[in-house]
C-alpha cells in the first residue's frame, strides 16, 4: 500500500511539473531592465560627437571616457550631461545587464538575410545572425496592447537606407521597442527610428535622422549630426476631448475638431472601430468634416496616439438627422412708391439660413426702365427711371448656400410724373433774325393803330 501511495505521489509530482513546464508561454519577450539608463537619450563608452543643430531630450552622459564635443551647437533638454560620472558610470553598468537580458530571450523567428522594410510584426523576438538592414518602412504593429515589446536580436551591425522609418501603430509604445547590436548600428540619413538601440560598440546618426527612444553605447562612440533624438516615456493616459459630439443635419456642412492630452504631442487621430457618418471625414490632425450624405445614428471610436506610440480613444455617437430649411426672409417687405421719370435704386437683401445668397426675379414684371441686378451674395438692387406709370407685380426669391428658398412679393403703384421737356436752345443769328422781326411786329402795330 505505502509502495502504491508512493508511486502515485511521484506520478503526481511529474505531472505538476509538465503542467507547469506546459504552462510556460512559447514567446517570453520582456523589457529589461535599465535602471540608471531609463533617463538617457544618449549614452556612449568612449565618445559623444556632434555636428549641427541637434537636440538631446533627456540625459546625455560618457563613461568610462570623457570626450563629448558639439554642445553647442547641439542642446541638451529635459535632462543633464553627465560626463564620467558616477550617475554615467551606474547606467553604463545597467546597460550591461539589460544587453544580456536582451540577447538571451528566446527567439520567436529567424529574419537572418530578410530586409525588414515592407514587414509589418506583432510583439515577439525576432533575431538575425548577423547583420540587419532597414530599407523602406517597418511597421510594429501593438495589436491593442500597450505593453507589447518588440526585441530585436542582431549579430553584428544594424544599418538602415535614406528616410527609412520604424513606426509602432495600434496602441504600442516606442518604449517598449529594443534593439540589441552586437556590433554597431548607423541611421541613414533622414531615417525616422524608434526604440531603445543598445550597442556593443557605436551608434551615429547621419544627417537628419531622428530617434524616439534611447541611443545606449557601450564601449565605443556615439556621433550625432543634426539629428533630434528624445528619450521616450512610459505611456500615461491620454484624453480626448470634446467628451461628445453635437448632432449633424443631412446635406449641411459639419465641422468639429478633436484635440487630446496627458501624452506627447504632437497626436495622430484616426478612426480605430466603428464608421464615421458617409460623408464626414477625420485627418490626422483631428479635424472631423464634410458633408452628411445619410440620416441615421453612427457610432465610432477615435483614437488618439502621441509621439511616443502610447494612445487613449473615446467612442463617440453623431445623430445625423433629415435636413429641414430654416426659414430665409427676404426685406424689405414694401418697396417705396417709384414716380415715372424719377431715378429709382432700391436695395433687397436677405437673412437667415446660411449665407451667400443668390437672387433672382421668380414671377411677375418690374416697372418698365427699371433694371434688377443680381450680382452680389448679400443683396440685390433695382435700378433705373421707369416710364410706364401702372400697377406691377413681382417675386423677389432668394437661395441660401444649402440651397433653401425664401420668396417676397411686391405691388407697385407707379405714379404719374411730369417729364420735363428742354427748352429750346437759339443761336445768335436765331436771336437777331428773332428781335428784328420782333421789332417790325412792333412797327407795323403802331402803324395800324395810328390809322
Amino acid at each position: 500500500m505505502r509502495l502504491l501511495r508512493s508511486v502515485f505521489q511521484s506520478y503526481a509530482k511529474v505531472g505538476l511539473l509538465l503542467a507547469a513546464c506546459w504552462a510556460q508561454p512559447l514567446s517570453a519577450q520582456v523589457a529589461p531592465p535599465l535602471g540608471q539608463a531609463g533617463t538617457f537619450a544618449v549614452l556612449a563608452g568612449s565618445a559623444v560627437t556632434n555636428t549641427g543643430p541637434t537636440s538631446v531630450v533627456g540625459d546625455l552622459g560618457i563613461s568610462p571616457g570623457s570626450s563629448i564635443t558639439g554642445f553647442p551647437p547641439g542642446i541638451v533638454s529635459g535632462g543633464v550631461i553627465h560626463a564620467t560620472d558616477a550617475v554615467a558610470l551606474g547606467a553604463q553598468n545597467d546597460v550591461a545587464v539589460a544587453y544580456v537580458n536582451l540577447a538571451g530571450q528566446p527567439s520567436d523567428a529567424n529574419l537572418t538575410g530578410q530586409d525588414l522594410g515592407g514587414l509589418t510584426l506583432t510583439s515577439g523576438v525576432y533575431t538575425f545572425n548577423s547583420s540587419a538592414q532597414l530599407t523602406g518602412t517597418l511597421t510594429l504593429d501593438a495589436q491593442g496592447d500597450p505593453a507589447a515589446v518588440f526585441v530585436f536580436q542582431i549579430g553584428s551591425s544594424l544599418t538602415t537606407a535614406s528616410a527609412s522609418q520604424v513606426v509602432v501603430i495600434n496602441g504600442g509604445a516606442n518604449c517598449n521597442v529594443f534593439w540589441q547590436v552586437g556590433s554597431s548600428a548607423t541611421l541613414g540619413t533622414t531615417t525616422s527610428f524608434v526604440g531603445s538601440i543598445l550597442a556593443l560598440t557605436s551608434i551615429t546618426l547621419t544627417t537628419g535622422a531622428t530617434n524616439s527612444g534611447r541611443l545606449l553605447a557601450r564601449n565605443g562612440a556615439v556621433t550625432l549630426d543634426s539629428n533630434n533624438v528624445a528619450v521616450c516615456a512610459s505611456c500615461s493616459i491620454i484624453t480626448l476631448l470634446p467628451a461628445t459630439l453635437p448632432a449633424g443635419s443631412l446635406g449641411a456642412p459639419y465641422t468639429q475638431v478633436l484635440s487630446a492630452s496627458g501624452g506627447t504631442a504632437p497626436y495622430t487621430f484616426s478612426v480605430s472601430s466603428g464608421s464615421l457618418p458617409p460623408g464626414l471625414a477625420l485627418s490626422a490632425t483631428g479635424q472631423l468634416s464634410g458633408t452628411p450624405t445619410s440620416a441615421g445614428s453612427f457610432t465610432f471610436t477615435v483614437q488618439a496616439s502621441d509621439a511616443n506610440g502610447c494612445f487613449g480613444e473615446r467612442t463617440y455617437t453623431i445623430a445625423i438627422t433629415p435636413f429641414v430649411c430654416g426659414a430665409i426672409n427676404v426685406f424689405p417687405a414694401t418697396l417705396p412708391t417709384p414716380v415715372a421719370g424719377v431715378p429709382y435704386n432700391q436695395s433687397v437683401g436677405a437673412s437667415g439660413g446660411l449665407a451667400p445668397y443668390t437672387f433672382a426675379l421668380s414671377a411677375g414684371a418690374i416697372p418698365t426702365g427699371l433694371t434688377f441686378v443680381a450680382t452680389g451674395t448679400a443683396s440685390a438692387s433695382l435700378i433705373g427711371t421707369p416710364t410706364e406709370p401702372r400697377t406691377y407685380t413681382f417675386t423677389v426669391t432668394a437661395t441660401d448656400a444649402l440651397g433653401c428658398t425664401g420668396s417676397q412679393t411686391y405691388v407697385l403703384q407707379l405714379l404719374g410724373g411730369s417729364i420735363p421737356v428742354a427748352a429750346p436752345v437759339l443761336s445768335l443769328g436765331s436771336l437777331v433774325l428773332l428781335g428784328l422781326l420782333l421789332c417790325a411786329w412792333g412797327v407795323l402795330t403802331l402803324r395800324q393803330r395810328r390809322i
